[in-house]
Formats: structure tokens, sequence, C-alpha cells
């Protein structure tokens, strides 16, 4: 809970906290869930914000804070703008739940009414919505995280970096130090985030973001209380909070070497409720074009984007070293062997395995021209890449003449 900017003023002007909570319905739009919720809070006389409704897939997620005082009681407005105490705001939790057909109310991380975490799959992987990675990075480094996260990515290179769209939320994924740095932007309806990846970000994070930030979702009070009054005065404070970033956590990417003037900036660009046009300032003031941030709408991937599918470990590997040598040149295409025909490698490999025997059936075993370790090392060596490469170019042949190449 966020508390209050002012103390008790002689018994008066009591103190507030804020009370945050999300109802989770089971409707895939939540706009009648919404209705019902602001009926209810509106009945209550609670001076609460209420955010736009978010389409979960099958769910929808709605947020919401409520204003109440040192213990927990709820505050309500009359139509004077005076403002009473009423129910506890656990059993408000509950009330509010049952008497808008939620599925659960999170409350502190769990369920109110049963008090257990809430555990459903289909919260754990929500459908619709799009993020969109921003880096340097190729095919091949694509092709891993699209396995890893077992979810396709788009691929496309543009003349301010290389760019990764995967249609559907994922506000955060691991990443290879290669790539660093990296910015990811995240959309899902109303809801807007955006994690960052650090040069020289700890190596204890393995991979994930080094800083992340979720703008609040657009919301409006759910009473009108009049101006001037105590109601609005705290119709205000719940206002304030609702958008106001978390300065503290801004205030440590001076760890990863992020100035003060550019802290400065963040710290109102990271405030407020999420747009396209948030990601873009924020996308101005790391020194990226704003344009990139149009990504996370439908619509504005290139015909040129490359899918790159999800598939097993092995399937994985091979596809990346694939895009590897795709994208191997000069003295890199020559020592990258499959970026080779087939046939030039099963030949190659063929060549390998003369050699490998010839070492053996030649070499002089009791006077070896070299020490007996170091042929026996080499010919297993030369026999291992021999086999390697006959197996893997036949296959390539084979997969080839399959498909009428």
């Amino acid at each position: 809970m966020a508390s209050s900017p002012g103390e008790p003023d002689g018994g008066v002007a009591p103190a507030w906290l804020i009370a945050s909570m999300a109802f989770i319905f089971d409707e895939p739009s939540g706009v009648q869930a919404h209705r019902r919720l602001k009926e209810t809070l509106r009945a209550r006389q609670s001076i609460s914000l209420l955010a736009e409704p978010v389409s979960w897939g099958k769910l929808s997620v709605v947020e919401m804070v409520v204003a109440v005082n040192p213990d927990g009681f709820i505050v309500m407005a009359d139509e004077a703008g005076e403002i009473s105490f009423g129910q506890q705001i656990e059993g408000f939790a509950i009330a509010l739940k049952r008497g808008t057909g939620a599925l659960y109310a999170d409350f502190d991380g769990v369920d109110a009414e049963t008090g257990e975490p809430i555990a459903d799959d289909a919260l754990e992987h929500p459908t619709g919505g799009r993020s969109v990675l921003l880096g340097t990075f190729k095919e091949s480094e694509v092709a891993f995280f699209a396995g890893a996260t077992k979810t396709a990515w788009q691929h496309f290179s543009t003349e301010h970096g290389d760019v990764a769209v995967h249609q559907g939320y994922m506000p955060e994924i691991m990443l290879s130090k290669s790539t660093f740095p990296a910015i990811m932007l995240s959309r899902l309806g109303p809801r807007f985030s955006m994690v960052f990846w650090f040069e020289g970000q700890s190596r204890k994070l393995h991979g994930y973001p080094g800083f992340g930030h979720g703008w609040s979702v657009a919301a409006e009070p759910v009473l009108d209380p009049v101006p001037g009054t105590k109601a609005a005065e705290v119709s205000g404070f719940l206002t304030r909070e609702w958008l106001a970033p978390d300065l503290e956590s801004i205030a440590r990417l001076s760890e990863y070497g992020i100035g003060e003037d550019v802290i400065t900036q963040l710290n109102e660009a990271l405030g407020g409720s999420g747009s396209v046009e948030k990601l873009r300032a924020v996308l101005e003031i790391f020194g990226r074009p704003r344009a990139l941030a149009d990504y996370v709408e439908d619509g504005t991937v290139p015909e040129s984007a490359r899918l790159v599918e999800p598939r097993g470990l092995g399937p994985t590997v091979a596809k990346a070293m694939g895009a590897d040598a795709r994208e191997a040149k000069g003295i890199r295409k020559f020592f990258n062997i499959l970026s080779w025909r087939p046939r030039t490698q099963v030949l190659w490999g063929v060549f390998e395995a003369v050699v490998a025997m010839a070492l053996v059936l030649l070499t002089d075993w009791q006077q070896p021209w070299l020490p007996f370790w170091a042929v026996a090392l080499i010919a297993a060596l030369w026999g291992v890449d021999a086999l390697s490469n006959i197996g893997i170019g036949t296959w390539r042949l084979t997969r080839d003449r399959r498909s009428g190449h």
C-alpha cells in the first residue's frame, strides 16, 4: 500500500492508504465485467480508480485501486464530497468478487476469498498482443530463443538494426550476451511494457533483462467528487500514485552507466499510463528512432520478414547452424561446412576418411613420425569429422531431393 502525503490534522483530516486489486473474469473482452465493477463501486460510494479491461485470451483482467484508512477500512464519499469509512478492505474485495461474478480477486498476490495463490494456465499464457525485440542479432540467435520460448518469431533487418516480432504478449525472454544491448517492447491491449538488456550487466541475471518497466493501464475515477472537497483530495492522491513511476528503480540505471540527464528524462517518460507514444518517447531517450515503436501495432511487419518457428533442441541447433551458414561470408563461409553444397560436403567427408585411414595404415607404429598419442588423436579427430560430414551431407542431399531442389 502507498501512504498519503499528510498526517492527521487535529483529527479532522484522516490519513489514507491505497489498496491495489485485480479482478479476473471468464470473459474475453471484459467490457461487461468492467461495467459491473464500476456500478458496484459507485453503489458502495468507494473512492477508487478503475482501469480499462485487458483481454487475456479467454479471460480478462481489470485492475483497480481503492482508498483506505490506516486501519484498512475503505474511504467513501457522499454527493457533497464528505468522506466516511466503510467495510474493511479484505471483506470488500470478497464482496466485489461475488457481486461481479469474478473468477478471482487478486489481493496481495492471493485470491481474496480463498487466501490461496492464483494458479490458472490461462493466466500464464495470454493470447493476443505483440512483443518486439530491437537490437543487433542474427537469425540463428532468433532461432535459439524461438526454441526456448516455444513460439514463432518474425525476423527482419532495418537501417536502424535488427527486429524480431512475436505475435503474442511476452514481457521478457532470456538472451545470449552477444545480443546485448537490446530493448523489447510489449503490448497487450492497453497494457504496455519495456525491458532492457545492457552491456556489462550482471551474469547472475542469466540473460534476463537488467531493467523493466510496465506502465499503469489507463484508469478513471469511479466517482466524480466535488472539486475542493476532501473526497476530491483523496481521489487526486489515488490518481497521482497510480500514474507515478518507480523513481528508486529508475535511479538504479546509473549502475549500467546511464547518465543523470537520461534518468531525469525517464522519470517523466515512464510515468503516466502506457501508450505507443510513451514507447516512442523512451526509444528516443535511448537514441533509437521513434518509428521502431510502430511495430507493436498490427500490420506493420514487412513482407521481407522471415518466419522463425519453434523446434526441438536438435532442430533448433541445426536451424541456427544453417542460418549462420547462410549469413557467412568470405573466409567464414569457407570454414563453415554448412555453407558448402551438400555433395561437396560428402566428398570432403570421404577425403577426410581416406586421410584418417592412411594415417592409421601407413604409420609405422614401431617408430611413428609423431608420438603415438598424437597420431592416434589426429586420426580419431579426422575420422569423427569425416563421419559427421558424410552423415550430415547425405541427410542434406536426401532432404534436397525430397523437396525437389
